[in-house]
């Protein structure tokens, strides 16, 4: 089972995300994807560390690579976030790399594979709809990939929940 969560930034999806899989099921890792890179993403980090503390989940950090974790058929994850995941793996010290197209899909797959060896994925995702385009060509390029991950993930989720201010609006129940 997937369910994909998403919204504008501090639009309350990460908490509402957290709320829905502690309420349902046990076995619970938290996929947390941010780099701990500076005090902004320190401050986001330890934000989450609080708000999660009393919901029984284990925490693992895993930046980049989805096929790695060592999950098992009754591991219910949760992974926070896609945006994250996107852009530690097509951007590096350099910009970005040029096989985008090949990364954002191989994400996808990584992320059908994990569902595949666990109980249930919930996805929390942003809402970047509404990012001004023609930025720089990377970001446009990040925001196509993000795009194509957002629709790939839709047309296969359960479930799909937009959060805005806090409120939950189901956008797609199977």
């Amino acid at each position: 089972m997937i369910v994909y969560i998403y919204g504008g930034v501090a639009s309350g999806k990460s908490k509402y995300a957290e709320e829905i899989i502690s309420k349902s099921f046990n076995n619970k890792i938290y996929l947390a994807t941010m780099e701990n890179i500076g005090n902004v993403a320190s401050k986001r980090i330890e934000k989450h560390l609080l708000q999660r503390a009393d919901k029984n989940f284990t925490t693992v950090e895993e930046p980049r690579n989805l096929q790695h974790l060592n999950v098992s058929l009754n591991n219910n994850i949760l992974l926070e976030d896609l945006t994250n995941l996107l852009s530690n793996n097509i951007f590096d010290k350099y910009g970005m790399k040029s096989d985008f197209k090949e990364i954002t899909e191989k994400i996808f797959s990584d992320i059908i594979e994990l569902e595949n060896r666990c109980n249930s994925v919930f996805i929390v995702g942003n809402d970047i709809f509404s990012t001004k385009r023609n930025q720089s060509k990377e970001l446009d390029i990040f925001i196509d990939c993000l795009f194509y991950l957002h629709k790939k993930i839709i047309e296969v989720s359960d479930r799909v929940v937009e959060v805005v201010y806090g409120l939950p609006y189901n956008r797609k129940l199977k």
